[in-house]
Protein backbone atom coordinates (compact mmCIF):
# COMPACT_ATOMS: atom_id res chain seq x y z
CA UNK A 1 0.00 0.00 0.00
CA UNK A 2 2.89 2.38 0.67
CA UNK A 3 3.82 2.33 -3.03
CA UNK A 4 0.26 3.12 -4.13
CA UNK A 5 0.78 6.92 -4.41
CA UNK A 6 3.95 6.38 -6.44
CA UNK A 7 2.11 3.93 -8.71
CA UNK A 8 -0.72 6.41 -9.15
CA UNK A 9 1.76 9.14 -10.09
CA UNK A 10 3.39 6.79 -12.59
CA UNK A 11 0.02 6.01 -14.20
CA UNK A 12 -0.84 9.72 -14.44
CA UNK A 13 2.50 10.57 -16.06
CA UNK A 14 2.18 7.62 -18.46
CA UNK A 15 -1.31 8.63 -19.59
CA UNK A 16 -0.22 12.26 -20.01
CA UNK A 17 2.81 11.23 -22.07
CA UNK A 18 0.73 8.91 -24.25
CA UNK A 19 -1.89 11.58 -24.91
CA UNK A 20 0.81 14.15 -25.67
CA UNK A 21 2.61 11.88 -28.13
CA UNK A 22 -0.67 10.93 -29.83
CA UNK A 23 -1.51 14.62 -30.20
CA UNK A 24 1.92 15.19 -31.72
CA UNK A 25 1.31 12.37 -34.20
CA UNK A 26 -1.93 13.95 -35.40
CA UNK A 27 -0.09 17.16 -36.24
CA UNK A 28 0.88 15.41 -39.50
CA UNK A 29 -2.61 15.89 -40.98
CA UNK A 30 -3.28 16.05 -43.87
CA UNK A 31 -1.63 12.78 -44.87
CA UNK A 32 0.83 12.29 -47.70
CA UNK A 33 1.10 9.17 -49.90
CA UNK A 34 4.27 7.85 -48.20
CA UNK A 35 2.49 7.47 -44.88
CA UNK A 36 -0.18 5.28 -46.48
CA UNK A 37 2.20 2.73 -48.05
CA UNK A 38 1.24 -0.21 -45.82
CA UNK A 39 -2.44 0.74 -46.03
CA UNK A 40 -2.22 0.75 -49.83
CA UNK A 41 -0.56 -2.66 -49.82
CA UNK A 42 -3.30 -4.00 -47.55
CA UNK A 43 -6.00 -2.66 -49.86
CA UNK A 44 -4.15 -4.18 -52.80
CA UNK A 45 -4.24 -7.57 -51.08
CA UNK A 46 -7.97 -7.18 -50.39
CA UNK A 47 -8.79 -6.32 -54.02
CA UNK A 48 -6.16 -8.32 -55.95
CA UNK A 49 -5.11 -11.15 -53.66
CA UNK A 50 -1.85 -12.18 -52.05
CA UNK A 51 0.12 -11.74 -55.25
CA UNK A 52 -0.18 -7.95 -54.90
CA UNK A 53 2.77 -7.38 -52.48
CA UNK A 54 5.05 -9.08 -55.03
CA UNK A 55 4.20 -6.34 -57.53
CA UNK A 56 5.09 -3.54 -55.10
CA UNK A 57 8.47 -1.79 -55.37
CA UNK A 58 9.85 -1.18 -51.88
CA UNK A 59 12.85 0.92 -50.85
CA UNK A 60 16.00 -0.54 -49.28
CA UNK A 61 14.53 -0.06 -45.82
CA UNK A 62 11.50 -2.02 -46.94
CA UNK A 63 10.18 -3.28 -43.55
CA UNK A 64 8.78 -6.35 -45.38
CA UNK A 65 9.13 -8.56 -42.31
CA UNK A 66 9.39 -5.98 -39.52
CA UNK A 67 6.13 -4.21 -40.35
CA UNK A 68 4.10 -5.60 -43.27
CA UNK A 69 2.70 -8.71 -41.49
CA UNK A 70 1.61 -6.62 -38.50
CA UNK A 71 0.13 -3.94 -40.78
CA UNK A 72 -2.07 -6.47 -42.53
CA UNK A 73 -3.47 -7.64 -39.19
CA UNK A 74 -3.87 -4.06 -37.93
CA UNK A 75 -5.78 -2.80 -40.98
CA UNK A 76 -7.91 -5.94 -41.09
CA UNK A 77 -9.06 -5.08 -37.55
CA UNK A 78 -9.12 -1.27 -37.66
CA UNK A 79 -9.88 -0.60 -41.30
CA UNK A 80 -8.10 1.90 -43.52
CA UNK A 81 -8.57 5.59 -42.74
CA UNK A 82 -6.49 8.65 -42.08
CA UNK A 83 -6.87 8.08 -38.36
CA UNK A 84 -5.83 4.42 -38.46
CA UNK A 85 -2.75 5.22 -40.54
CA UNK A 86 -1.53 7.75 -37.97
CA UNK A 87 -2.47 5.52 -35.03
CA UNK A 88 -0.44 2.68 -36.51
CA UNK A 89 2.69 4.85 -36.59
CA UNK A 90 2.01 5.99 -33.02
CA UNK A 91 1.53 2.41 -31.81
CA UNK A 92 4.94 1.48 -33.20
CA UNK A 93 6.43 4.29 -31.10
CA UNK A 94 4.57 3.06 -27.99
CA UNK A 95 5.72 -0.53 -28.56
CA UNK A 96 9.32 0.68 -28.73
CA UNK A 97 8.87 2.51 -25.44
CA UNK A 98 7.39 -0.64 -23.85
CA UNK A 99 10.26 -2.77 -25.13
CA UNK A 100 12.76 -0.23 -23.80
CA UNK A 101 11.21 -0.57 -20.35
CA UNK A 102 11.22 -4.37 -20.63
CA UNK A 103 14.85 -4.34 -21.70
CA UNK A 104 15.79 -2.26 -18.65
CA UNK A 105 13.80 -4.66 -16.44
CA UNK A 106 15.75 -7.63 -17.83
CA UNK A 107 19.06 -5.82 -17.29
CA UNK A 108 18.43 -4.31 -13.85
CA UNK A 109 15.78 -6.75 -12.51
CA UNK A 110 13.96 -3.68 -11.22
CA UNK A 111 10.45 -2.58 -12.17
CA UNK A 112 11.24 0.90 -10.84
CA UNK A 113 14.03 1.41 -13.37
CA UNK A 114 11.85 -0.18 -16.05
CA UNK A 115 9.07 2.31 -15.36
CA UNK A 116 11.50 5.21 -15.49
CA UNK A 117 12.89 3.96 -18.82
CA UNK A 118 9.34 3.70 -20.20
CA UNK A 119 8.62 7.32 -19.25
CA UNK A 120 11.94 8.58 -20.59
CA UNK A 121 11.29 6.81 -23.89
CA UNK A 122 7.88 8.48 -24.14
CA UNK A 123 9.28 11.90 -23.22
CA UNK A 124 12.51 11.80 -25.23
CA UNK A 125 13.50 14.76 -27.37
CA UNK A 126 11.78 15.24 -30.73
CA UNK A 127 14.90 14.12 -32.61
CA UNK A 128 14.86 10.85 -30.66
CA UNK A 129 11.20 9.94 -31.08
CA UNK A 130 10.79 11.70 -34.39
CA UNK A 131 9.30 14.98 -35.48
CA UNK A 132 5.51 14.76 -35.88
CA UNK A 133 5.88 13.51 -39.44
CA UNK A 134 8.36 10.77 -38.51
CA UNK A 135 6.53 9.82 -35.32
CA UNK A 136 3.30 9.14 -37.21
CA UNK A 137 4.92 7.43 -40.18
CA UNK A 138 4.14 3.70 -40.05
CA UNK A 139 7.04 2.99 -42.43
CA UNK A 140 10.08 4.12 -40.41
CA UNK A 141 13.11 2.60 -38.74
CA UNK A 142 11.04 2.49 -35.54
CA UNK A 143 9.45 -0.78 -36.62
CA UNK A 144 12.67 -2.67 -37.30
CA UNK A 145 14.33 -1.32 -34.16
CA UNK A 146 11.61 -3.00 -32.12
CA UNK A 147 13.31 -6.21 -33.20
CA UNK A 148 16.63 -4.69 -32.16
CA UNK A 149 15.26 -4.20 -28.64
CA UNK A 150 13.82 -7.72 -28.58
CA UNK A 151 17.10 -9.16 -29.82
CA UNK A 152 19.02 -7.30 -27.12
CA UNK A 153 16.79 -8.92 -24.50
CA UNK A 154 17.64 -12.29 -26.03
CA UNK A 155 21.35 -11.40 -26.03
CA UNK A 156 21.36 -10.50 -22.32
CA UNK A 157 19.55 -13.68 -21.33
CA UNK A 158 21.78 -15.82 -23.57
CA UNK A 159 24.94 -14.56 -21.85
CA UNK A 160 23.53 -14.84 -18.33
CA UNK A 161 21.13 -17.71 -17.61
CA UNK A 162 20.66 -19.02 -21.19
CA UNK A 163 16.97 -20.02 -21.39
CA UNK A 164 16.06 -22.09 -24.44
CA UNK A 165 14.21 -19.21 -26.15
CA UNK A 166 17.01 -16.61 -25.95
CA UNK A 167 19.09 -17.68 -28.97
CA UNK A 168 16.09 -18.37 -31.28
CA UNK A 169 14.66 -14.95 -30.40
CA UNK A 170 17.98 -13.27 -31.18
CA UNK A 171 18.29 -15.10 -34.51
CA UNK A 172 14.74 -14.25 -35.57
CA UNK A 173 15.57 -10.60 -34.95
CA UNK A 174 18.78 -10.85 -36.99
CA UNK A 175 16.88 -12.43 -39.88
CA UNK A 176 14.06 -9.88 -39.82
CA UNK A 177 16.46 -6.94 -39.58
CA UNK A 178 18.79 -8.20 -42.31
CA UNK A 179 15.95 -8.36 -44.82
CA UNK A 180 14.02 -5.30 -43.67
CA UNK A 181 16.59 -2.54 -43.15
CA UNK A 182 20.26 -2.16 -44.20
CA UNK A 183 21.07 -0.03 -41.12
CA UNK A 184 20.19 -2.96 -38.88
CA UNK A 185 23.46 -4.65 -39.86
CA UNK A 186 25.53 -1.85 -38.32
CA UNK A 187 23.27 -1.20 -35.34
CA UNK A 188 22.65 -4.79 -34.25
CA UNK A 189 24.29 -7.65 -36.14
CA UNK A 190 27.87 -6.31 -36.14
CA UNK A 191 27.80 -5.44 -32.39
CA UNK A 192 26.43 -8.92 -31.60
CA UNK A 193 29.34 -10.57 -33.41
CA UNK A 194 31.91 -8.33 -31.72
CA UNK A 195 30.45 -9.01 -28.28
CA UNK A 196 30.43 -12.74 -28.95
CA UNK A 197 34.05 -12.60 -30.11
CA UNK A 198 35.18 -10.78 -26.93
CA UNK A 199 32.74 -12.45 -24.54
CA UNK A 200 35.26 -14.85 -22.88
CA UNK A 201 37.28 -11.80 -21.78
CA UNK A 202 34.42 -9.50 -20.77
CA UNK A 203 31.76 -11.89 -19.47
CA UNK A 204 33.71 -15.10 -18.65
CA UNK A 205 31.67 -16.93 -21.26
CA UNK A 206 32.49 -20.48 -22.28
CA UNK A 207 34.02 -20.87 -25.72
CA UNK A 208 31.24 -23.22 -26.82
CA UNK A 209 28.65 -20.56 -26.00
CA UNK A 210 30.57 -17.95 -27.97
CA UNK A 211 31.08 -20.22 -30.99
CA UNK A 212 27.42 -21.23 -31.08
CA UNK A 213 26.33 -17.59 -31.10
CA UNK A 214 28.83 -16.51 -33.76
CA UNK A 215 28.04 -19.40 -36.10
CA UNK A 216 24.29 -19.03 -35.66
CA UNK A 217 24.31 -15.26 -36.30
CA UNK A 218 26.53 -15.57 -39.38
CA UNK A 219 24.39 -18.36 -40.87
CA UNK A 220 21.20 -16.40 -40.18
CA UNK A 221 22.69 -13.28 -41.72
CA UNK A 222 23.74 -15.17 -44.86
CA UNK A 223 20.24 -16.62 -45.27
CA UNK A 224 18.81 -13.14 -44.75
CA UNK A 225 21.01 -11.68 -47.47
CA UNK A 226 20.02 -14.53 -49.80
CA UNK A 227 16.36 -13.79 -49.09
CA UNK A 228 16.95 -10.09 -49.83
CA UNK A 229 18.63 -11.04 -53.11
CA UNK A 230 15.56 -13.10 -53.93
CA UNK A 231 13.40 -10.00 -53.41
CA UNK A 232 15.77 -8.15 -55.75
CA UNK A 233 15.23 -10.81 -58.45
CA UNK A 234 11.49 -10.31 -58.04
CA UNK A 235 12.06 -6.54 -58.52
CA UNK A 236 10.47 -5.86 -55.13
CA UNK A 237 13.51 -4.09 -53.66
CA UNK A 238 16.50 -2.22 -55.14
CA UNK A 239 20.11 -3.27 -54.73
CA UNK A 240 21.86 -1.96 -51.65
CA UNK A 241 24.15 0.70 -53.04
CA UNK A 242 25.47 2.57 -49.98
CA UNK A 243 29.13 3.43 -50.58
CA UNK A 244 31.92 5.31 -48.83
CA UNK A 245 32.00 9.11 -48.68
CA UNK A 246 34.66 11.47 -49.93
CA UNK A 247 36.85 13.30 -47.42
CA UNK A 248 34.83 16.52 -47.75
CA UNK A 249 31.59 14.59 -47.23
CA UNK A 250 33.03 12.88 -44.14
CA UNK A 251 33.86 16.28 -42.64
CA UNK A 252 30.32 17.43 -43.40
CA UNK A 253 28.92 14.29 -41.76
CA UNK A 254 31.01 14.95 -38.65
CA UNK A 255 29.37 18.36 -38.35
CA UNK A 256 25.94 16.75 -38.77
CA UNK A 257 26.91 14.16 -36.15
CA UNK A 258 27.85 16.86 -33.63
CA UNK A 259 24.66 18.84 -34.29
CA UNK A 260 22.43 15.79 -34.09
CA UNK A 261 24.02 14.66 -30.82
CA UNK A 262 23.47 18.13 -29.41
CA UNK A 263 19.83 18.06 -30.46
CA UNK A 264 19.35 14.60 -28.99
CA UNK A 265 20.79 15.68 -25.64
CA UNK A 266 18.88 18.99 -25.73
CA UNK A 267 22.20 20.90 -25.91
CA UNK A 268 21.61 22.38 -29.38
CA UNK A 269 20.44 24.84 -30.62
CA UNK A 270 21.83 27.10 -27.92
CA UNK A 271 19.45 29.10 -25.70
CA UNK A 272 18.64 32.70 -26.57
CA UNK A 273 17.64 34.25 -23.23
CA UNK A 274 19.57 34.52 -19.96
CA UNK A 275 17.02 32.43 -18.04
CA UNK A 276 17.20 29.58 -20.54
CA UNK A 277 21.00 29.83 -20.40
CA UNK A 278 20.81 29.22 -16.64
CA UNK A 279 18.57 26.17 -17.09
CA UNK A 280 20.82 24.97 -19.91
CA UNK A 281 23.89 25.26 -17.64
CA UNK A 282 22.20 23.40 -14.77
CA UNK A 283 21.15 20.65 -17.18
CA UNK A 284 24.68 20.39 -18.60
CA UNK A 285 26.22 20.11 -15.11
CA UNK A 286 23.68 17.42 -14.17
CA UNK A 287 24.35 15.52 -17.38
CA UNK A 288 28.12 15.58 -16.80
CA UNK A 289 27.60 14.51 -13.19
CA UNK A 290 25.49 11.54 -14.26
CA UNK A 291 28.18 10.46 -16.72
CA UNK A 292 30.92 10.75 -14.05
CA UNK A 293 28.92 8.79 -11.48
CA UNK A 294 28.14 6.10 -14.04
CA UNK A 295 31.81 5.79 -14.92
CA UNK A 296 32.83 5.52 -11.26
CA UNK A 297 30.24 2.81 -10.61
CA UNK A 298 31.20 0.68 -13.62
CA UNK A 299 32.93 -1.98 -11.48
CA UNK A 300 29.82 -2.52 -9.36
CA UNK A 301 27.35 -3.24 -12.16
CA UNK A 302 25.75 -6.64 -12.60
CA UNK A 303 26.60 -9.00 -15.49
CA UNK A 304 23.26 -8.28 -17.19
CA UNK A 305 23.87 -4.52 -17.15
CA UNK A 306 27.43 -5.12 -18.34
CA UNK A 307 26.13 -6.97 -21.42
CA UNK A 308 23.62 -4.20 -22.13
CA UNK A 309 26.23 -1.44 -21.81
CA UNK A 310 28.73 -3.30 -23.99
CA UNK A 311 26.12 -3.80 -26.70
CA UNK A 312 24.86 -0.21 -26.44
CA UNK A 313 28.30 1.38 -26.79
CA UNK A 314 29.27 -0.89 -29.69
CA UNK A 315 25.97 -0.27 -31.43
CA UNK A 316 26.21 3.51 -30.99
CA UNK A 317 29.84 3.52 -32.13
CA UNK A 318 29.30 1.41 -35.25
CA UNK A 319 26.12 3.17 -36.39
CA UNK A 320 27.80 6.55 -35.84
CA UNK A 321 30.81 5.41 -37.89
CA UNK A 322 28.46 4.23 -40.64
CA UNK A 323 26.70 7.61 -40.52
CA UNK A 324 30.00 9.45 -40.99
CA UNK A 325 31.76 7.18 -43.47
CA UNK A 326 28.95 6.24 -45.88
CA UNK A 327 27.39 8.42 -48.57
CA UNK A 328 23.85 8.16 -47.18
CA UNK A 329 23.73 11.20 -44.90
CA UNK A 330 22.80 14.36 -46.80
CA UNK A 331 21.06 16.20 -43.98
CA UNK A 332 20.19 16.14 -40.30
CA UNK A 333 17.20 13.91 -41.10
CA UNK A 334 19.55 11.06 -42.01
CA UNK A 335 20.57 10.59 -38.37
CA UNK A 336 17.13 9.38 -37.26
CA UNK A 337 18.04 5.67 -37.11
CA UNK A 338 21.08 6.50 -35.00
CA UNK A 339 18.80 8.45 -32.63
CA UNK A 340 16.72 5.32 -32.09
CA UNK A 341 19.82 3.31 -31.27
CA UNK A 342 21.25 5.92 -28.88
CA UNK A 343 17.91 6.49 -27.15
CA UNK A 344 17.55 2.77 -26.53
CA UNK A 345 21.15 2.52 -25.33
Amino acid sequence: MKNLPLLGLFVVFSIAALISSLGTAFQTLPLNPDMAEMALIYQGIVHHGWRFPFTWQFTQDNQVLSLLPFSIIFYALAGVSGTSIIVQGWLIFVVNALLTGLLVKVATKSWNWAGLAWLLALLASPMAVGQPAILAYPVTHNSVWAFGLLGTIGLIRYFTDRPGWALPLLLVCVGVGTISDPWFDAAFTAPILLIAWKSPKFFQTEKATRRTLIKSVIITYIFGRIAYFGLELLHMVPGRSIGFSSLSAILHHLVLLAKSMGMLLQLYPFPSGWLTWIFWGVYLVGLCGAVILSFQARRQISPTVKVLLAFSWLSIGIISAAFVLTNFANGIWASRFRFLVISSG
